[in-house]
Order: structure tokens, then sequence, then C-alpha cells
């Protein structure tokens, strides 16, 4: 309870008394594992285990209260705001754009009833050609293998996509300096553990733990706290791959030179395509949710245009009304809490792209076999509450 009490704050006791209410020994469970076992070793700060805590809920996609109480309780065992905020970046490339969608939602709240007077994360100044430069060098730096256990999979499947792993996830998001190497480290494994059947991408991150001074115990820390937010078999199976990486890892740093680095496109070409894509997909919804994060993080908003739409989206493969009823069934599949701001988005989409309501319902159908009936029906749901704001 002594320990409920710091992260929790005021009023840190509500939740688990309502839960005493219809299941008191539940209640008492959760105080005596998470708080009186696990979360008192000292193992890692307070701090660190919050972080661990947020990211796992992140992950999970579902739990909004939770996520927003262990956010607040960072901040109360010493967190900064503008770590919060910056561990957004992070979730967008481990959990993708909902997660941060959701998430800036819940610090805008928080920051209001606290009264955190947050200045905004300046957004980057650079014109953006050399993002693929800087991800050469963040694979370089965290692993021992070098870049080419990233890329070369992926080269010759699709090399757009080994691009834009270099550009976007390393040389834009996850080589930004707002937090420390350790702290990144400990959000992206929590997030890997929590969304599971990741192995090869946790195995690359642990490793890059390592490299960045976390030590194993460190680490076999964090996992064991997960046990609590993501599960025993999570947790089980994060601790296969941790000890294989540990087994494996001897600290070397890759040996020859780095390899060519090729210009990124500008981000101003970007975002210029990304604009007319968004403009002609989803119009002011679309607008709507990259202005949301200008108070916060603006560099999220320009990072939805210039990669989603200007990288992604503006794609000729496929043609608009199949890429949005491919979002909707993506996004229905997915089923979580995080998912409903952007599935009403791409519902109105692919109606603007020129689907109809049986296109929609089809596609949405279509996932019955793979993902049960409960995921449909709430996906259906929420389809049909927008296209009956739709003029007939």
């Amino acid at each position: 309870m002594q320990m409920l009490k710091r992260i929790g704050g005021g009023g840190y006791d509500i939740p688990v008394k309502r839960l005493a209410e219809v299941a008191p020994d539940l209640a008492r469970f959760t105080v005596e594992y998470p708080y009186g076992d696990v979360l008192c070793r000292p193992g890692l700060d307070l701090t660190s285990r919050q972080i661990c805590t947020i990211s796992a809920l992140i992950a999970n996609g579902s739990a909004q209260p939770q996520l927003k109480y262990h956010m607040n309780g960072f901040l109360n065992v010493g967190g900064k705001p503008r770590e919060l905020a910056e561990l957004m970046f992070v979730a967008i490339a481990i959990c993708g754009y909902t997660a941060a969608i959701n998430g800036i939602g819940l610090i805008r709240e928080i920051f209001k009833e606290r009264n955190i007077a947050f200045e905004a994360i300046a957004p980057v100044t650079d014109d953006g050609t050399r993002r693929y430069e800087r991800g050469i060098a963040t694979l370089i730096a965290w692993s021992q293998k070098g870049p080419d256990a990233v890329t070369v999979p992926l080269q010759k499947v699709s090399p757009e996509l080994a691009q834009w792993v270099v550009e976007v996830a390393y040389g834009d998001l996850l080589s930004r300096e707002g937090l420390s190497h350790q702290t990144r480290d400990l959000a992206i494994v929590s997030m890997l553990t929590s969304a599971g059947n990741r192995a090869d991408a946790l195995r690359f991150h642990i490793e890059a733990a390592l490299r960045h001074g976390l030590t194993k115990e460190q680490l076999i820390e964090a996992i064991t706290q997960l046990s609590i937010y993501a599960g025993f078999p999570a947790a089980l199976n994060a601790f296969t791959v941790a000890n294989a990486t540990f087994k494996d890892w001897n600290g070397a740093i890759p040996a020859g030179p780095a390899p060519a680095a090729a210009q990124s496109e500008t981000r101003e070409a970007r975002r210029k395509r990304g604009s007319e894509v968004l403009s002609r997909t989803s119009a002011a919804a679309g607008e709507a949710v990259v202005r949301s994060f200008s108070d916060i993080a603006p560099d999220i908003g320009t990072m939805i245009v210039e990669n989603a739409y200007g990288d992604v989206f503006a794609r000729n493969q496929i043609s608009s009304k199949t890429r949005e009823l491919t979002a909707c069934a993506a996004l229905a599949a997915v089923g979580s809490k995080t998912i409903e701001t952007p599935l009403r988005v791409h519902v109105n989409a692919a109606l603007t792209a020129g689907a109809n309501r049986e296109e929609i319902n089809e596609a949405l159908l279509n996932l019955i076999p793979y993902f049960g009936y409960p995921v449909v029906q709430q996906a259906i749901r929420i389809a049909g509450e927008e296209i009956a704001k739709r003029p007939t």
C-alpha cells in the first residue's frame, strides 16, 4: 500500500476500493503482488518501472483508465512531462500512429488536470535529406550485426519497407534526443513484450539495451514486471528471447565501414504529396487528427502527413478505394480502443474514394472467420454511425 500511494498520489486507492466491491480477493492480490512483491524490488528505479508499465499499456491498446493512472504515476515519482510526450514517438515506431493518437489525448487531459503549462515540443527544422544516413548510424550503434541484419531480409521482398525502416523508424523516430537511450530501450522492450510475437525485433532491442548500458539484471526486472501488465505468457516468451540474446551477446562493434547512405527525399516534397492525398481522401477528418497534436508534439501530426500519407498512402500500386477498405479491415481486426477514431476516419475516406456501404460491410464481414463476431460487431457499429452521417 505504501508503494501504491507513492505511485497513485491523491486517490491512490480508489481503483482498488472499487475492485474490492465485486472481487475483494483480486483487490488484495492487486496490491500484494504488483506493488508488494515486484515494484518494491530494488532492481529498477520507480520512474523506469513506470516507463515499462506505461509502454506495456500503450501496446495493449484498450486499457485507457490504467494507462492514464500510470502516466500520472510516472509524474508522481519524478518523471518529466516532456518524457511522456517523447514516448509517443517511440510508440509510433513500435505500435503505430493509433497509439500516439490515443496517448496524446490522455497526456492532454493529465496536463490540464494537473495545471501543467506545457510548451509544445519544437518541430524539427532540417530538410530531411539525411534521414537515411541518420538511420544507418543508429542501427550501427545499436546492433553488433549492423544495419544489414534489419535491411537485407527486406530488400528483395520490399525495398520500400527496408528504406522506411531505416529512414522513419530509426532515422526520424528512434534517434530523437528527448529520451535517454536506456529509457527508450526499456520502453521498446516493454512494448514488444506486451504486443507478443515480435521475437526478432525483441532480440534486436534487448541487444541494443545492453549496448546502451542496461544490465541483464535490469532487463530481467523489467520483463518480470511485465508479467503483471502483459501477463505471464508474454513475460515467459520474452524471457526465452532474452536468455538467447544474453548468451550470444558479446558487445562487439560491427567491423568495417558504414555502408554508403543514400540521400533521402526532402520533407517538403513528402509533405506536399501527403497533403494532397490527405485532402483528397480524408479532408476535414484527417486534418483534424493532424492538428490534434499541435499543443503537445506537432511533429507527430507532420509525420502523419509526410510518412502515412506522403510515403505509404500516396503509392499507386492499388486503388485508393482498395487501400481504404484494407485500412478499415486492418483497424477493425486490431479491435482495440485506440483504433476507434482512425477507423472512423478511414470509413469516411473509403466513402470518399468511391466505396459504398455494401463494400465497407463486406470488408468487415470478411474478418469473422479470423477474429470472431465481437470484433466485427464493434466495427460494423462504428462504420454504420459514420455512414449514417453522410448525405444519402
